[in-house]
């Protein structure tokens, strides 16, 4: 006979159990052990930025959103969980030692380097460093129809930005295409990615370039044409304010002179069709009296010059002296 000690249930004193009864026992508590089993096993919680792929039997099943939910259990239904509203990040030519305030970065290990060297269409050497930022669209698609999908996407990302690299100037890729190369490379990759290309369930949201600059042995020359070329467009701004300037003042002095040839014309031509009607309306009058008329004109003639006129002294040859024109304008004075 087996003896058990179960002095606690039975005051101190030592009772013996059949093997039957041990048996029992055993039985009895694997039951308890498996009905716990099957309740710890039989539900599950998807967070809100989560969803939850169910397979059964390894096949999959359904997807089940954010919530508390109940499954087969002991193994029969099995939870694969992803972030799908997140927006994940993949650093390509440097990795982030510390993120906050004083951000630090590590540009100098072996594989950043690797990653940041391109070959550009020049056949220069560029260094560039960017992130991709990219959310799970399909999560059945991101966990079964690729391999590993981060390093697919790292795989792609890589691929595409070498290309577009490749396909500019030096002077491009450093100063000019830095929006036009994130706006490419995001949309060829989002094509490589799905739907056209492999069915991952990624969404490309931005591409940035944080960094793009030449190599360290090449870095001084590359700040002179930078200086140069910064000098160069502000002797062009300068030129360019004073050609908005001046232009629009030579304009306003060209419309200026215009107008007032026109004006000095039509006074012109005005006074000239005045003398002309004057003219013509004395003549008229000429003609009806042409002896009264021609006398009151000398007249008139006269009056308008005699009191022009200075001392003036007339030697007639007839004469034996000398006779002085009368002073009409003194004599009105005195």
């Amino acid at each position: 006979m087996t003896e058990f000690d179960m002095r606690k249930l039975t005051g101190g004193r030592p009772i013996q159990l059949e093997p039957r009864q041990i048996f029992a026992l055993a039985w009895a508590g694997a039951g308890v052990i498996v009905v716990l089993w099957g309740l710890f096993t039989s539900f599950y919680t998807v967070e809100a930025s989560e969803e939850a792929v169910i397979l059964r039997f390894g096949r999959f099943h359904t997807i089940d959103g954010p919530g508390f939910h109940g499954k087969l259990p002991f193994g029969i239904d099995r939870v694969l969980k992803g972030e799908v509203t997140t927006v994940h990040r993949e650093e390509f030519g440097y990795r982030t030692l510390a993120s906050g305030v004083q951000s630090r970065f590590d540009y100098t290990s072996r594989r950043a380097i690797a990653e940041a060297t391109m070959l550009t269409g020049d056949l220069n050497m560029a260094l560039v460093n960017w992130e991709v930022r990219y959310k799970i669209r399909d999560l059945r698609n991101y966990l079964f129809e690729i391999r590993n999908p981060r390093e697919t996407l790292r795989d792609v990302s890589q691929a595409v930005m070498r290309t577009e690299i490749g396909n500019r100037s030096v002077d491009e890729v450093l100063t000019l295409d830095r929006t036009d190369i994130e706006d490419a490379v995001a949309e060829k990759m989002q094509a490589l990615l799905g739907p056209e290309g492999f069915q991952s369930g990624i969404q490309i949201v931005q591409v940035n370039l944080k960094r793009v600059a030449p190599p360290d042995p090449v870095q001084d020359a590359f700040d002179a044409v930078n200086q140069a070329i910064q000098i160069r467009d502000r002797i062009i701004n300068e030129a360019e304010g004073e050609r908005n300037k001046n232009i629009p003042a030579a304009r306003g002095d060209k419309e200026r002179v215009v107008k007032e040839a026109e004006g000095y014309k039509i006074g012109r031509v005005n006074r000239a069709e005045g003398d002309t009607k004057a003219f013509i309306s004395v003549l008229e009058e000429y003609k009806k009296a042409e002896e009264v008329t021609r006398r009151r004109l000398y007249l008139e003639a006269m009056e308008q010059l005699l009191p022009r006129v200075g001392e003036i002294t007339i030697i007639d040859s007839d004469e034996a002296g000398v006779l002085k024109l009368l002073d009409l304008k003194k004599g009105k004075d005195q």
